[in-house]
């Protein structure tokens, strides 16, 4: 997509999380009430996007980050400019949650001309779902914004659906389910409770883990401390292409490189693929006083040749942009294999 400004492409962060509607019908609030409140959210992210200005008082030239690593780009004022629209976005939606708790809150002009272009012209009577969704017990910003209306309904699993792939994201995920791995939504919550705050990088995350390899729950991402295998996806505005699914691999690649012979010629030639291949950074014997430590890379011979594969953070090259189905089949493969090596006791990975 072609972005007129930076802000028009943070906007269009707001728009691809924003969820179908999906209302709560067993809600003390019926479902047209909802509707309505569901389209003044909807209606102030196109506003967002179309009419940036409203928010902020000046705009900048389109840019995003090549890759998920910032300092290679070197431009360390973009997510700077980035968050500056995001969070005159995230005050106005903090506002708008406390004001539907009963809050006493002072909006500025320009929060009040936006509200205005919503239909709103009287803050003592907000639309009736507008405070059910401040007010209820289990509310918080994360649900407000996004309009999560029904507790324990599969949004976030829906909203990347939509965006990596419907069809095969299914597939995937019917499969882990049938093996009896767990989803997780992971709201970022913290992050947006403190008034002028504004969310983390990744609001909304979808984690399925299998829990027979731990009984703690999984964390947002793919990359550190991995314990389960399973896969996450997240949503990173700051990038050109914002989301990516990753393979969540326990312990790193160690065990299941020793184990290379064993696996089916598919999983070695996925795995071959994706893993890292020793460029001798040395990293893995950095500490090492002596320099007589090896090199931490497992050799393995595929196809008539011999590949020296790192076995560490395995995150970084098993994520994908998209998925389609031949990437489920290999996920499939992949996580099948690695879960042949649960602990039978039970006990916890180290991570990575």
């Amino acid at each position: 997509m072609t972005y007129t400004s930076l802000e028009q492409r943070m906007a269009q962060t707001f728009i691809d999380m924003f969820p179908q509607f999906v209302p709560d019908e067993s809600a003390p609030v019926n479902v047209s009430d909802q509707e309505h409140f569901y389209s003044i959210i909807n209606t102030l992210y196109h506003l967002a996007f179309n009419e940036p200005l409203l928010f902020v008082t000046s705009l900048h030239e389109d840019d995003a980050y090549p890759t998920r690593y910032k300092k290679s780009y070197g431009k360390p004022k973009l997510i700077d400019n980035m968050r500056k629209y995001l969070k005159a976005i995230h005050i106005l939606l903090k506002n708008m949650y406390l004001a539907g708790k009963g809050s006493d809150v002072k909006f500025n002009k320009k929060q009040l001309d936006i509200l205005l272009k919503l239909g709103i012209n009287d803050l003592t009577k907000l639309p009736a779902a507008w405070n059910w969704m401040s007010a209820r017990p289990e509310s918080n910003l994360i649900t407000f914004s996004h309009c999560l209306f029904k507790k324990d309904y599969p949004y976030v699993s829906d909203i990347y659906a939509s965006l990596l792939g419907e069809p095969s994201l299914r597939k995937l995920e019917k499969w882990m389910i049938g093996q009896g791995y767990k989803r997780y939504d992971i709201y970022d919550i913290n992050s947006m409770e403190k008034y002028n705050s504004i969310l983390s990088d990744h609001e909304l995350s979808l984690t399925y883990a299998n829990p027979l390899w731990s009984n703690e729950a999984p964390k947002n991402g793919f990359e550190y401390k991995i314990r389960h295998t399973g896969i996450s996806v997240q949503y990173d505005f700051y990038v050109q292409h914002p989301v990516i699914l990753g393979l969540c691999i326990p312990n790193g690649l160690k065990t299941y490189l020793d184990a290379f012979d064993s696996m089916s010629l598919k999983n070695q030639g996925f795995v071959v693929k994706h893993a890292k291949k020793c460029d001798g950074c040395r990293y893995c014997v950095q500490t090492d006083k002596t320099g007589s430590r090896p090199l931490a890379f497992i050799n393995v011979k595929y196809a008539q040749k011999e590949f020296n594969l790192c076995p560490y953070f395995p995150g970084y090259g098993f994520s994908w942009r998209n998925i389609n189905d031949e990437l489920v089949d290999q996920l499939i493969d992949m996580l099948s294999f690695m879960d042949t090596f649960i602990n039978p006791n039970g006990e916890q990975c180290d991570g990575n």
